[in-house]
């Protein structure tokens, strides 16, 4: 008996459908295999002269990945038994009562720091973390809302949707905020785990605009008449909220509460931490850039959010846009050879930087930001620095593995943890060197787990709402991503 489940993972560079397999369901030991069944470019669009995500695409190739996946069970004499999606945390869509987009959906990297200092204003940062365990960050929801209301777009009838639970609503028709997404806002008392309507008032949030917080694992629906016939199924296939913040699919493929190992999940995004059995909303946990989001088993998800492989990707951008013989289909190339040259003794640098620092959000000039904030820190010592590109690949690096390095160590201070290891996944966990150099800043052994955690995390509690195990534990061994 074999039985499958689609994770469909929004990430904020690219997409992809994961057909995770289970076989010989009911038996000891169940086998299991996973296959990538469509990925597809994540590029954002300018509209209106703000940086904005191109849904419309990325939907679209949502649903050929779907029926790609619905084609590929048939093939493995399996049965397409459930769907969820997960993403990047903060950005939404704001709909009108028919799930129409009411107007563009905004990109994080387009929000704006005047915001956070209207919130400031209202409400006390010391406050809301208290309240929230959501470090101070312009991109979060909370702050997008607060431009959206002085805009005038959060009129009557009109919800806020998180980019999964969007995807959620147009296959169901069915609204609600899964609890992992919801936490990234800013907006979700942890006390609760509902909405901090007060707060969202004090704001000038109008509480009509959020939907219904619902649990990580429930059953949105069944997907919709024409949803399905666009998979190619004959029967609706059930649509699960699994953990829809793509960090707590990530992290429930590979870790619990109880572990001694610290994550590192670097991507575009690099987040590092753990899990821990409660939130710390202590002052030194908010100074040292600590979040507590909501992690798939209902424990805390404490992580500092650091930029990750963005850093390596923009530079090589930026650099190909300089350069007019290097071709798109080059890019790959090119960051092969400058990762090689970055090995070697003449691309050693002084000191390294800090990867979560605010100016590095954005989609300017990254070599020159990198290079300011290198002279900012270390100006006394390195004087006018004039790196080259290699140079500032091995900067990159080096500064990664630190900031990692730092994340753990505050982590085990401010919660009183001891890590005895560090379990790396992601896009990251791909460069050799990155992973040395981090094993050589912890001190600490490394473990390289599933490059798709992501995703298995996703079908792992997919599986767990369809009856197939008890627990994620279960499913997780299962899947064998816990190095066994």
């Amino acid at each position: 008996m074999k039985t499958s489940f689609a994770a469909v993972d929004l990430g904020a560079t690219s997409g992809r459908v994961v057909l995770g397999t289970f076989s010989d369901v009911g038996a000891a030991p169940m086998a299991f295999e996973l296959d990538e069944v469509h990925r597809f470019p994540n590029n954002p669009m300018m509209i209106e002269g703000e940086l904005c995500w191109d849904v419309e695409s990325l939907f679209e190739q949502t649903l050929i990945g779907l029926s790609h996946a619905f084609v590929c069970a048939q093939d493995n004499n399996s049965t397409l038994s459930g769907i969820a999606v997960d993403s990047w945390g903060v950005d939404y869509g704001l709909v009108d009562e028919s799930l129409a987009l009411v107007g563009p959906v905004r990109h994080y990297r387009a929000a704006e720091e005047a915001y956070v200092y209207r919130a400031n204003m209202l409400v006390s940062p010391r406050d809301a973390y208290v309240r929230t365990g959501i470090t101070e960050l312009p991109i979060n929801t909370c702050f997008q809302l607060i431009r959206d209301c002085q805009q005038g777009l959060l009129t009557q009838g009109v919800t806020a949707l998180l980019i999964p639970d969007l995807w959620t609503a147009w296959l169901t028709g069915v609204k609600g905020s899964e609890r992992t997404i919801a936490s990234t806002t800013g907006l979700l008392d942890w006390e609760s785990h509902d909405w901090a309507y007060d707060l969202a008032h004090k704001w000038g949030i109008p509480g009509s605009v959020l939907s219904e917080v619902v649990e990580t694992g429930s059953m949105a629906g069944p997907t919709l008449a024409s949803i399905t016939d666009r998979i190619g199924a004959v029967n609706p296939i059930p649509v699960y909220r699994a953990p829809a913040h793509d960090t707590a699919s990530a992290f429930a493929a590979v870790t619990s509460p109880d572990t001694d190992a610290a994550v590192v999940s670097c991507g575009t995004w690099a987040l590092v931490g753990c899990l821990n059995p409660e939130p710390v909303f202590t002052c030194n946990a908010e100074q040292a850039g600590l979040t507590n989001e909501v992690a798939a088993d209902g424990s805390a998800l404490l992580v500092r959010n650091l930029s990750g492989t963005w850093l390596l990707e923009e530079c090589l951008r930026t650099w190909s846009a300089h350069d007019c013989s290097v071709k798109p289909e080059d890019i790959e190339a090119l960051r092969f050879d400058l990762l090689a040259a970055a090995e070697g003794e003449s691309a050693q640098v002084i000191g390294t930087i800090d990867c979560g620092a605010p100016q590095l959000i954005g989609t300017r000039d990254m070599p020159a930001e990198i290079l300011a904030l290198y002279q900012q820190t270390h100006g006394d010592v390195v004087g006018s620095p004039e790196l080259g590109r290699h140079q500032i690949v091995r900067l990159i690096l080096e500064s990664l593995a630190e900031s990692f390095a730092q994340t753990i160590s505050s982590i085990g201070e401010i919660a009183h943890r001891s890590f005895h290891q560090v379990i790396m996944i992601g896009g990251g966990s791909r460069i050799s060197q990155l992973v040395r150099l981090t094993e050589h800043a912890t001190g600490l052994s490394v473990q390289l787990r599933h490059q798709e955690a992501t995703s298995i995390g996703n079908i792992c509690v997919q599986a767990v709402s369809a009856g197939i195990f008890d627990s994620i534990d279960q499913a997780r061994a299962a899947t064998n991503t816990d190095g066994n």
